[in-house]
């Protein structure tokens, strides 16, 4: 993880947050696993509203590094601080559709996780 020389206002900013965020609800189903799992729009919905009030944001980067998919994630707030995390994943192929899911993959787990948000059941 990489930060900004400062993360005092955002770590403030960030506590607050995640102290309002419920949860990434997990509406999105997995035929092949039988599971319920938290999509990227879930994630994004999660953290909407308690990024916005307490002046969070954040942007994600893909990339290739060695064959595989990377999207960086970037949190920030309005202090100037940031943190920021890669994750790496490999393609499941090596055509568009294969990078493009790892993609979504990549920026599903590196938001979720660089956020705090945890996927719950969808009840």
């Amino acid at each position: 993880m990489k930060t900004s020389e400062s993360i005092a206002a955002l770590a403030d900013a960030l506590s607050k947050a995640q102290a309002e965020m419920t949860g990434a609800k997990k509406s999105a189903k997995n035929p092949f696993f039988k599971s319920s799992y938290s999509d990227l729009a879930s994630v994004m919905e999660a953290i909407s509203s308690p990024f916005s009030e307490h002046g969070l944001s954040f942007v994600q980067s893909p990339g290739f590094v060695d064959g595989m998919v990377s999207v960086t994630t970037r949190i920030m707030h309005s202090s100037g601080e940031w943190i920021e995390g890669v994750c790496i994943l490999p393609p499941t192929k090596a055509d568009a559709q294969g990078y493009g899911s790892a993609i979504t993959y990549a920026k599903r787990y590196g938001l979720q996780a660089m956020a705090g948000v945890p996927s719950i059941d969808d009840d």
